[in-house]
């Protein structure tokens, strides 16, 4: 398991859902959170879905922030 400093609720374990980061004891994804909020679900509702705390949906919400920030986006400009 990688411990995930800063997160209370998130792990990575190998092998668990190809090593991406769930929720603890779970194999709820941080994307799988996250596509449930893209499709317009309250966080409250997430939690309650999942069985899940919802301290650990805003953390996914976090980490998720975070990863984008650590992307490095190149682009073009059209010729």
């Amino acid at each position: 398991m990688v411990v995930l400093p800063g997160y209370k609720w998130l792990e990575i374990v190998p092998g668990r859902r190809g090593g991406r980061p769930t929720v603890k004891g779970t194999r709820i994804t941080v994307d799988d959170v996250l596509e449930m909020l893209a499709a317009g679900w309250k966080p409250e509702e997430v939690a309650e879905e999942f069985e899940i705390p919802l301290e650990a949906v805003y953390e996914a919400l976090k980490f998720a922030s975070k990863a984008l920030k650590r992307v490095v986006v190149v682009a073009e400009a059209p010729s």
